[in-house]
């Protein structure tokens, strides 16, 4: 019976550890989140778009990688954004570049494939190439398959936690909650550390080891890029630490009282 009850706090602490980062993971695909960092962080002075076509360009993003995953949708704004900067070019009395986005080619801009025919000979300055789309698709997998495993692993940490109270007591349960809240926040606070003296370095081992194929460099000016800037990344990062440990520390805060 002391080995089962050991085996069920261990893989419950696990479980529920698992469940508080995912928790930071939630809240940072939701679009308040994005398009707030967006506002702030989204590079308008390297980009032609002015900051709000940007955060428009972001929020769209983040709903096809994280969300509905509608590439029409995802055209249709970034369409809608080469509308608007056609506009403030011709306006201005300029000429319009010879590599932006083919727009007269769209009869229908809900019409995905009119829109990527568009885009097929543009700048990435201007659109979303096919590697761009092509790396959201693989966001959009990871984060599908992210949310499937959280979801089981919150179920897992319930039940284990029911069953750690029904076997142990308040107090078994109390020490599960306390192994769990402890566990994410050295473990976050060792990655902020790391994050915060060589963010680049991070970024690119954490791509490195989910994008290993390779397609997630796109050039400093680049729409992507201008839109979701590092800066961009920082301030999630920062939103999903605060999530994970605020939830931590209330876990420990309970397993004190049920001990």
């Amino acid at each position: 019976m002391i080995i089962i009850r050991k085996i069920i706090a261990v893989v419950t602490s696990i479980a529920l550890a698992v469940t508080f980062v995912g928790a930071g993971f939630a809240v940072c695909t939701t679009p308040p989140v994005t398009q707030g960092l967006a506002n702030m962080f989204s590079d308008d002075a390297t980009s032609p778009f002015n900051r709000n076509q940007l955060v428009q360009v972001a929020d769209a993003t983040r709903d096809y990688s994280f969300g509905n995953h509608s590439r029409g949708n995802l055209y249709r704004a970034i369409y809608q954004v080469d509308v608007q900067l056609k506009q403030q070019i011709e306006s201005s009395g300029a000429t319009v570049p010879a590599d932006f986005p083919k727009l007269d080619l769209v009869t229908d801009p809900s019409d995905a494939m009119q829109v990527e025919a568009a885009f097929a000979t543009a700048s990435e300055v201007y659109c979303f190439s096919r590697d761009t789309v092509s790396h959201l698709d693989d966001c959009y997998n990871i984060a599908t398959t992210a949310r499937t495993l959280l979801i089981a692993m919150a179920l897992v940490a319930l039940v284990g936690l029911v069953a750690a109270g029904a076997l142990g007591g308040k107090r078994k349960a109390g020490n599960v909650l306390l192994a769990a809240g402890s566990l994410v926040i050295v473990a976050f606070l060792a990655f902020g550390a790391w994050a915060v003296i060589d963010f680049n370095g991070f970024f690119t081992t954490f791509h490195g080891v989910f994008f290993s194929q390779g397609n997630w460099e796109f050039p400093y000016d680049s729409l992507l890029i201008c839109a979701l800037p590092t800066a961009f990344w920082m301030g999630m990062g920062v939103v999903w630490l605060a999530v994970a440990v605020l939830v931590s520390i209330l876990s420990i805060v309970v397993s004190k009282r049920l001990r």
